[in-house]
């Protein structure tokens, strides 16, 4: 992030009781310009970028809503489902737009692993490379989520 001043609004935004109960950057120690670079550089390395992983995501969104609470098989050995919830989040860049609630439970049925995210996640990862803080229960490491989905140069799980 380039823009400090800017860069202060939005991380005073993703406090937790600001736009959510737990905020957005859990136990993060690391400015918000860190750890959207860390993360780039995570996937970069898998020869992957940020919108390429949130496409994926979204198409596992789109199942698991379509499949109304009810798990679905979405990848060799990968089940979601979608819990509803009512109402929406706005972004804490600001000016995205209104995300719905409601959380994509995602089980890796090989280690049991479960990982959660939700529409605004896939927004953060797609258009800010943002994958939430550490410690946050929706951070989703992206070497870790992208051998998950078998994305990655070698797209292996």
């Amino acid at each position: 992030m380039k823009n400090l001043p800017q860069e202060r609004r939005i991380v005073e935004r993703m406090a937790p009781g600001v736009l959510c109960l737990e905020g957005f950057l859990g136990t993060d120690p690391r400015s918000l310009s860190e750890i959207v670079e860390t993360d780039r550089r995570t996937l970069e390395k898998l020869g992957l970028d940020c919108p390429s992983l949130a496409r994926r995501l979204e198409q596992i969104h789109e199942v698991a809503v379509a499949n109304l609470e009810r798990p679905v098989t979405v990848g060799p050995e990968l089940e979601a489902a979608h819990l509803s919830a009512m109402g929406r989040i706005p972004c804490p860049w600001g000016g995205c737009g209104l995300w719905p609630k409601g959380d994509v439970v995602l089980t890796d049925r090989t280690t049991g692993r479960v990982y959660r995210f939700t529409a605004l996640s896939i927004h953060l990862i797609g258009q800010h490379g943002f994958f939430q803080g550490r410690g946050h229960r929706y951070r989703l490491e992206p070497d870790e989520i992208a051998r998950v989905l078998g994305l990655g140069k070698d797209g292996s799980r």
